[in-house]
């Protein structure tokens, strides 16, 4: 752990490996202490013989040491420095990687963190189901530190309390509901029924989105149907029903979420955005809220954002080794425009993030334009598109030019002029980092010429282009080894060139709320534009000939990326089929 003795490495799903170490004997640590005599170990070990306790206990109950001297002891023997629980407050950023039900599960408590690592008090600091749990939910290296089991359960019992107050309440929403129902539900959407049935609404909206943040959902929508009131939660990219409630508390509910996110209460026909604040424990959640009006009534889409965000770094996306190193080298680039593309919700802010936080540096400036901008980041001058304002993408991009920029981050590419304004500055010395909706790397081209962008201009600004996918990870708790049903076998062998009997599928367990995943894990594609490919564009190559000459040039196909990680048990040919191929394929 923290000791230099004989070592061996645990990996699972390509979450960071952790080191084991071969602990010292307690008896022999005792001993040194003068906690013990050798002939009180030596009377426990005839005691152990008969009983079969652990020697610490029998020493511990013939009053021989105390519980303060077992836990320094065990301290010493592992290597592991001790912590005082009652001294010392846990991080709210620690806190939010581990939910509750994993904390009281292992007896842990994540502290704070530290060089990328994430420090855990933990009673039993050789507990390997625990390190390879909490690591594989974290995403993130474990530093142990010891404490006493008590003062754990304590500081859990602290920490995550108001996380699962809604959770012990479930059963009293049944009432709430009745509740709002048996008010006068004719003037459900005006102020002043609203706020007599503010306490019952408020506790069921709680419940619904402390349950979402519990169950790791990056969003809630409330669908009015035909007969019921649809509640959904996009957990890893996949939406999931998780409850039906009566249809007709829906108006007094959307009134309610629109009153707090001070949107007009009156307007029902009419799209509106919105956001709010709300607090879920220790935990501070930032909501933007989204309307339309359906068939059945007004539809929201909460989007929950965690203010602890920590940004991702470049190793942790997924990008293999050969496709980072390619990136790595992009991102060298003194100037020239690099773009991410994909669909929307592939991923592409979480990649330009991770290369602006690469990026950098004091003697850098870079600049913003975000629509909206989901995260505050430190160093960086970030503005937000307002159109009502007239502040565009590129009439963000037109100011950025006059401030002396190095870096410029522009949130999306979809308008002629942006596209115009984003060569420009590539051109004249900026780095320019860019998403685009495209579907592969090749197509990124033919999606700049589709909005105005003359291939000359193309080709002498644009680097290199990253296109992307997310995909579901195989819940490293539940999964299984399995045969694959011959369309999922036959779609990995038309893409790897081989047969294999057996792949991870994930059975389904509480940790990942029976889903079978856990987690998501990009699918990538890194294209250099060489000279090469710069001359195609100029000919007028079809994307299939610029395709074809980055793959003879060393770059993966994100289909060959994702077989990759399915032949390696991260995800299921399933997902990579869901995200990439036609939807025929299965």
């Amino acid at each position: 752990m923290v000791t230099t003795k004989t070592r061996k490495r645990v990996k699972r799903n390509g979450a960071r490996s952790r080191t084991l170490v071969t602990p010292k004997n307690m008896g022999e640590i005792l001993i040194e202490r003068e906690l013990v005599t050798a002939e009180q170990l030596e009377s426990a070990l005839k005691l152990q013989r008969g009983n079969g306790k652990e020697i610490s206990d029998i020493l511990v109950e013939q009053g021989i040491i105390s519980q303060g001297d077992l836990l320094t002891a065990n301290s010493l023997r592992l290597g592991v420095p001790l912590v005082d629980l009652k001294q010392r407050e846990a991080q709210q950023q620690a806190i939010d990687l581990i939910p509750g039900r994993l904390a009281h599960k292992y007896n842990v408590l994540p502290l704070e963190i530290v060089d990328s690592c994430l420090m855990l008090a933990m009673a039993n600091p050789e507990d390997s189901l625990a390190y390879q749990d909490v690591q594989s939910v974290s995403g993130m290296r474990i530093t142990p530190v010891m404490a006493s089991a008590d003062d754990i359960r304590e500081a859990i019992s602290r920490v995550y309390e108001d996380n699962y107050e809604y959770g012990r309440d479930n059963e009293q929403i049944a009432a709430d509901i009745q509740q709002v129902i048996g008010a006068d539900t004719q003037r459900s959407t005006e102020g002043p029924f609203v706020k007599a049935v503010e306490g019952p609404l408020d506790r069921i909206i709680n419940l619904i989105i402390s349950e979402a943040v519990q169950n790791r959902a990056s969003d809630i929508h409330i669908e009015p149907q035909k007969t019921r009131l649809r509640i959904r939660y996009r957990i890893d990219g996949i939406l999931h029903e998780v409850r039906s409630l009566p249809l007709n508390i829906h108006p007094v509910m959307i009134s309610r979420l629109k009153i707090v996110a001070k949107m007009n209460i009156t307007e029902q026909r009419q799209s509106q955005d919105g956001h709010f604040s709300i607090k879920m424990g220790r935990k501070d959640i930032d909501i933007r809220i989204a309307t339309y009006c359906t068939v059945f009534g007004e539809m929201v889409a909460l989007r929950l954002l965690n203010r602890a965000f920590t940004f991702m770094e470049l190793d942790e996306l997924g990008l293999n080794s050969g496709s980072l190193g390619r990136y790595q080298q992009l991102l060298k680039t003194p100037f020239g425009m690099i773009l991410v593309a994909g669909p929307t919700g592939s991923g592409k802010t979480t990649t330009l993030y991770a290369s602006v936080n690469r990026l950098k540096r004091d003697e850098c400036n870079i600049l913003s334009i975000e629509d909206p901008i989901e995260y505050e980041f430190d160093g960086v001058n970030q503005g937000q598109v307002n159109p009502k304002a007239g502040v565009t993408f590129a009439a963000g991009l037109r100011a950025m030019l006059r401030l002396d920029p190095d870096i410029i981050v522009v949130g999306e590419i979809r308008d002629k002029e942006t596209a115009r304004m984003a060569v420009e500055a590539a051109l004249t010395g900026c780095l320019v980092l860019s998403s685009i909706h495209a579907s592969d790397t090749a197509r990124v081209f033919s999606r700049l010429m589709h909005l105005g962008v003359e291939p000359y201009l193309i080709s002498s600004s644009v680097v290199g282009v990253v296109a992307q996918r997310i995909v579901r990870r195989v819940c490293p708790h539940c999964g299984v080894p399995r045969e694959p049903a011959p369309n999922e076998g036959s779609a990995y062998k038309e893409e790897m060139n081989e047969v294999l009997d057996h792949f991870q599928y994930g059975e389904g367990c509480d940790v990942c709320a029976n889903t079978g995943y856990l987690g998501r894990v990009g699918l990538f594609e890194v294209m250099l534009v060489s000279d090469a490919i710069q001359q195609m564009l100029v000919k007028g190559a079809s994307p299939q000939q610029i395709e074809a000459q980055a793959i003879k040039e060393g770059m993966v196909s994100m289909r060959m990326d994702g077989m990759k990680k399915v032949k390696e048990g991260i995800t299921t040919p399933s997902e990579v089929v869901r995200s990439i191929f036609s939807i025929n394929k299965l």
